[in-house]
């Protein structure tokens, strides 16, 4: 009896010791939807041309065919999605140069001084789309509610605009959105620490194993994230005009 009581105290122990020790929930977030909108003109004119020539035009582009820009891997990330697609892509820092010396010329001269039949203009890009909520789950799906909190993360989008030069005509408006933590894989950034029955450490990261009450909670969306984003936002748009 006496050899039972103990094994007995010891489980107990155990137990008491598990239900006090860090546990990792998560948080989650509804994805935002894209906007794909492709005229049936740009479809048309892909299925008679389907290698033709594009240039990618970045917001406040500058009269210079090299220059410092912190969303240079972006604007990379883009030409080489569309050169795994098929077109035949043009230097947009000589397209600019070309844009910027003659200003008062129209589409059709553009085309014929440039050889560029089509022209995908990144309208918006940006990397603080802000997401929050005072919700977080337990590792066995349980929803709960934190009343003095909220869980921020960092999302990003993106938007284009698709131009036939020649005739200067709209082939289109795509948009696309990178929401953080939309699913339950794994990721440390959207894991929450707490213990039961109510605790909750919401400064605490398993991606640092240390306390990041500063910049863990406050980061903007990362170079390989967000290159990833966008490749795969080019590739759902060259699917959708070649259809």
């Amino acid at each position: 009896m006496k050899k039972y009581n103990l094994i007995l105290g010891a489980v107990t122990g155990l137990l008491l010791i598990s239900s006090c020790s860090l546990q990792k929930g998560y948080i989650k977030f509804t994805s935002k939807p894209d906007e794909i909108i492709a005229t049936q003109m740009i479809k048309d004119y892909m299925k008679n041309h389907p290698n033709p020539t594009i240039v990618l035009k970045a917001p406040n582009s500058e009269n210079k065919s090299t220059q410092s820009d912190p969303n240079s891997y972006i604007y990379n990330a883009i030409e080489k999605e569309l050169l795994i697609a098929g077109f035949d892509v043009k230097d947009r820092g000589l397209f600019n140069e070309v844009m910027g010396k003659t200003k008062e010329i129209n589409y059709s001269e553009i085309k014929q001084l440039t050889g560029t039949d089509l022209m995908l203009e990144l309208v918006r890009v940006t990397t603080d789309v802000e997401y929050g909520t005072n919700k977080y789950y337990r590792k066995t799906g349980v929803e709960k509610i934190i009343k003095n909190h909220t869980f921020r993360k960092y999302g990003a989008a993106i938007e284009f605009k698709l131009t036939l030069i020649e005739k200067n005509q709209y082939a289109g408006s795509y948009s696309f959105n990178y929401t953080p933590c939309v699913e339950v894989s794994g990721d440390c950034e959207c894991e929450v620490a707490y213990k039961l029955p109510s605790k909750i450490y919401p400064q605490l990261s398993f991606c640092r194993g240390a306390n990041n009450s500063s910049i863990g909670m406050y980061e903007y969306v990362s170079e390989n994230t967000m290159e990833k984003f966008v490749r795969n936002g080019v590739k759902l748009m060259m699917a959708e005009i070649k259809r």
